[in-house]
């Protein structure tokens, strides 16, 4: 077993996650049959040199497994804060590059009109198209061949985590970099509550494959020779309080497991939603540790 990003064998296991038990979780959730996707049982691990934590086997989700999660309201959003903390960093004149697009929410936020998305969807190509936003079905690794150093901007929004080559990943967004320019990466962050989430499918295969944390950033600009601009972590949003309440409870009383379906953890979960629901209208603003996600400003030397 290799690390993913540094390639380093000095890799620890940490959890045996069961395939069906992974695969009911899922079902429960969609109300799909995802078993021949999560066919062997999956070694959560993580990377002593890079501190990447990772799944193994790297088993990403098809086509069929995303137009299930796109049913639900809450999968994509046009807002976030990480869009408009990433602004800030990009000028009217700058060319960006977004990679893994979707129909283009990043670029209605951009004064630039030098703009190009990446997405596999040919139906976020279309959409995007209706909007007047250009986005390419191609991966990065085989775009940059044609398009070395040649944008002042290469952004990617919660799509890291999908990928399961996230070295030549990074490396080919470098690449697409003109020199001095800025290299943006949001992605769920594991040095917030998600690290503590008992029963979090959707940080897992094969919907994430890694699990990123600040250390791991900062190995990445050594590895690179890029310079860090920025390491922002959003507050929790609102709309993941009671997930963060629920989370911040379960761990009070219980052992910290990456899954739990024992009839014992769904009847204590029962009784910490109803206490993390008394919480939260005490809840303030101040008290709010980081959040979802942290989102990494490079530059590049």
């Amino acid at each position: 077993m290799n690390c993913p990003l540094c390639k380093t064998k000095n890799i620890k296991k940490l959890e045996l996650l069961n395939k069906n038990t992974l695969n009911l979780l899922y079902k429960k959730m969609t109300n799909i049959d995802f078993s021949y996707l999560i066919n062997e049982d999956i070694n959560f691990c993580e990377c002593k040199d890079c501190r990447l934590r990772f799944y193994d086997p790297l088993i990403t989700g098809d086509e069929k497994f995303y137009n299930a999660l796109q049913k639900f309201d809450w999968y994509y959003m046009d807002d976030k804060d990480e869009y408009f903390y990433a602004k800030r960093y990009i000028k009217p004149e700058n060319s960006v590059l977004e990679v893994g697009s979707g129909k283009g929410a990043f670029a209605k936020h951009l004064a630039t009109k030098n703009y190009i998305g990446l997405d596999f969807s040919e139906n976020a190509k279309k959409m995007a198209a209706e909007n007047g936003i250009h986005i390419e079905n191609e991966m990065i690794q085989d775009y940059v061949i044609r398009h070395q150093e040649e944008f002042d901007v290469v952004c990617s929004f919660q799509v890291l985590e999908h990928v399961s080559d996230p070295k030549s990943f990074i490396e080919a967004k470098i690449k697409a970099l003109k020199t001095g320019g800025k290299l943006i990466i949001a992605v769920p962050s594991e040095d917030s509550f998600l690290k503590y989430v008992n029963n979090g499918i959707l940080n897992m295969p094969p919907h994430h494959v890694t699990r990123w944390s600040d250390e791991t950033f900062i190995f990445i600009a050594k590895k690179y020779n890029l310079s860090v601009e920025s390491i922002y972590h959003e507050k929790v949003q609102k709309v993941h309080e009671l997930w963060y309440l629920n989370t911040l409870v379960n761990n009070v009383f219980s052992q910290n497991k990456l899954i739990d379906v024992s009839l014992k953890q769904k009847v204590k979960g029962k009784i910490f939603d109803l206490i993390s629901k008394v919480l939260i209208r005490g809840l303030k603003n101040e008290m709010l540790p980081n959040g979802h996600t942290v989102l990494v400003v490079y530059k590049k030397k």
